[in-house]
């Protein structure tokens, strides 16, 4: 089973390298010259196997929290407190309203920063893993009463 996810994994990782535009023209030229073509049957077989198959041609469009996923180098450059407020980038939230972060392995090579249940940090923080115990200490020693999800 694990080796079937790295492998979904790298072919991911593949197909995205790809251009998008020729990840479209791969998808959508077919289908036009069906229908330009009237294939009848096979042209609706076709439109049915890309929408069966369309997250192997873009996977990352229907991962729903992927576009809110930033990859940072220096994930401690990113926290700050100022105040009564918890700063990551440029949003901010105050400290009072924090209540859970995530914090855990991403894969291999990187660690993933969340905040799923406050809405004013929209973002989840993909940094090294080498990183990950001084963003959780950062946590432990400034917000002690924030329950830390790993």
């Amino acid at each position: 089973m694990n080796q079937n996810q790295s492998s979904k994994e790298k072919f991911n990782q593949y197909i995205i390298k790809i251009p998008k535009w020729f990840r479209f023209a791969l998808v959508f030229l077919p289908y036009l010259a069906l229908f330009y073509f009237d294939l009848g049957f096979w042209g609706q077989l076709y439109g049915a196997m890309l929408v069966l198959l369309a997250f192997y041609i873009h996977p990352d469009a229907f991962a729903s929290n992927s576009h809110n996923i930033s990859e940072v180098k220096n994930m401690m450059a990113l926290l700050d407190v100022q105040g009564e407020q918890l700063r990551v980038g440029l949003e901010q939230v105050p400290a009072k309203k924090l209540k859970r972060v995530a914090v855990g392995e991403y894969d291999k090579n990187f660690a993933i920063l969340s905040f799923p249940f406050n809405y004013q940090i929209s973002h989840h923080y993909v940094f090294p893993i080498q990183q990950f115990d001084s963003v959780q200490n950062f946590f432990k020693t400034n917000y002690p009463q924030v329950e830390l999800i790993t």
